[in-house]
């Protein structure tokens, strides 16, 4: 894929391995847990290099700028050298 070519943020998860499954990233997106540049993202939103992402998982934040657009069969080692990674927060629990 080319640098100025854009993905729907529920493939663009899926390909840099950040969720399970493109589902998985459809419901992270309808539930609020998935951000493009500080405004809550759709499944259908799409990200061209150089925006930022966040996400919100149960046990940690995750907060990375897209510097390539991953291919359709992208392995989990390639897909860490697409993004970098700006910050990293994990929850603790409080009990």
């Amino acid at each position: 894929m080319s640098e100025g070519e854009a993905l729907r943020v529920d493939v663009l998860l899926h390909r840099l391995c950040l969720t399970k499954s493109r589902s998985e990233a459809k419901s992270a997106c309808d539930s609020g847990a998935v951000s493009v540049d500080g405004k809550k993202a759709r499944a259908s939103d799409t990200v061209p290099v150089g925006r930022r992402v966040e996400i919100r998982y149960p046990s940690r934040t995750l907060e990375m700028e897209l510097l390539e657009t991953p291919g359709k069969s992208t392995s989990k080692q390639k897909a860490k050298e697409l993004y970098r990674v700006i910050r990293e927060e994990r929850v603790r629990d409080e009990f």
